[in-house]
């Protein structure tokens, strides 16, 4: 049983690297390749402990993670990236580890899967943006034979007592341990005819207590809060911008703050209670949403009666720069004030079209709604989060290691 529970944390893991290292904005553009293809592609660009890494493999990977809309500096990644491969591939040699085609084509199958498309759809659209195949399927491989490297080294040394499990309980390991306000909210857009910041301040004024607020809160509120009295639920400090935690760093439970401008917006904020960690408080619900700011002349209108989801903005941003199309998940106190009146009783697959701050248009899409979680983790998922913790020190230790002890060679 702790061999299979191993053998999930190490996938989890993986998962997770995987994630982290590309993303999870899976809009497919056109890669920035040169026009011109060099005489000397297939040159060694690297070599690591005598295996060379090629400039066409190289440019693959840099149109992959292109492809990808990838942040960074594009070309170090793809660079440390496959010399991180031909690591792990040395490493899985050594443990006499092979990978089977199922399982290659199975962990293609997954990762096309993040972008909700069949591996066959995905290939397609990498090969949009010239990306082959081989490299597709090169870079999944490498996933697996490390999950599988892990699993051979590491299988058998974590071990997580039952006293760690309670210990990391009672510190608040279940909500992460970061400090976590009970809030109610009231957001008031900035329409350019009202004063909102004067509007906000009476409303301030007439509140003595959380339920004159929750009245006030339904009667002014912009945000789809406004029908619960405003209730925002169990927040992370760190989820919140920063002059909101200023502003409720001071307040005792049962206070509420001044008005607080934000970008298109001003709010108020009742602090209702807090807590240091506490896994059993129910949190504030998330958002999956994505903003799309053309780069080119578009008739935001036009567009989004024509679009029903995220996806599809994925092939409207093809062939534009990376920032033209951001979407992220968050819980919905970090959204921008603006941005979250806006959203407000939007439902997943519905837009709007919205001022950004540059002055520009947008159009802001609901991709999807996660609703607040009041399930209290259990011991079993805390030991598995000390398990994942432990792990990914260990991979990202072990990997170093093999770095420290390669020789590499920059050609």
């Amino acid at each position: 049983m702790e061999e299979r529970m191993m053998k999930r944390m190490v996938d989890r893991v993986m998962r997770a690297v995987l994630a982290g290292m590309l993303g999870l904005g899976l809009a497919l553009t056109g890669a920035a390749l040169p026009a011109a293809a060099q005489a000397d592609l297939f040159a060694p660009a690297v070599t690591v402990n005598g295996t060379v890494v090629t400039r066409y493999e190289v440019k693959q990977r840099i149109a992959f993670l292109n492809a990808l809309h990838q942040p960074g500096d594009i070309a170090q990644l793809a660079m440390d990236g496959l010399i991180s491969d031909r690591l792990q591939q040395d490493a899985a040699h050594s443990f006499g580890i092979t990978v089977a085609e199922p399982d290659v084509t199975a962990g293609m199958a997954e990762f096309a899967g993040r972008a909700n498309m069949a591996t066959e759809d995905f290939l397609k659209a990498l090969a949009e943006s010239e990306v082959q195949p081989e490299t597709f399927r090169d870079f999944v491989k490498a996933g697996v034979l490390w999950r599988a490297v892990l699993r051979a080294k590491f299988g058998g040394r974590i071990h997580v007592s039952d006293a760690e499990v309670d210990r990391a309980i009672a510190m608040g390991a279940a909500s992460g341990g970061a400090k976590r306000v009970l809030l109610s909210e009231i957001v008031l857009p900035d329409d350019g005819k009202s004063d909102v910041t004067t509007i906000a301040q009476r409303i301030k004024d007439h509140v003595k207590n959380a339920d004159d607020f929750a009245l006030q809160a339904k009667l002014f509120s912009k945000v789809n809060t406004a029908a619960d009295g405003g209730v925002l639920g169990w927040v992370d400090v760190t989820a919140l911008p920063p002059d909101v935690v200023a502003a409720i760093a001071a307040l005792k439970p049962g206070e509420m703050t001044p008005p607080i401008p934000q970008q298109g917006a001003v709010a108020l904020y009742f602090l209702r209670d807090q807590s240091e960690g506490e896994g059993t408080a129910k949190g504030a619900s998330t958002v999956d949403y994505a903003v799309f700011q053309p780069s080119t002349a578009t008739d935001l209108a036009r567009l989004q009666a024509s679009i029903s989801g995220c996806e599809q903005l994925n092939v409207q941003a093809r062939g534009m720069p990376a920032a033209a199309l951001q979407r992220q998940t968050s819980p919905e106190a970090s959204v921008p004030l603006g941005l979250r009146a806006a959203m407000s009783g939007l439902d997943a697959g519905e837009s709007a079209v919205v001022t950004g701050a540059n002055g520009a248009a947008q159009l802001l899409m609901i991709c999807a709604r996660r609703p607040a979680s009041a399930v209290e983790p259990s011991a079993d998922d805390v030991r598995s989060q000390l398990v994942n913790r432990r792990l990914t020190m260990l991979a990202q230790a072990y990997l170093e290691e093999l770095r420290s002890q390669a020789i590499i060679v920059r050609q």
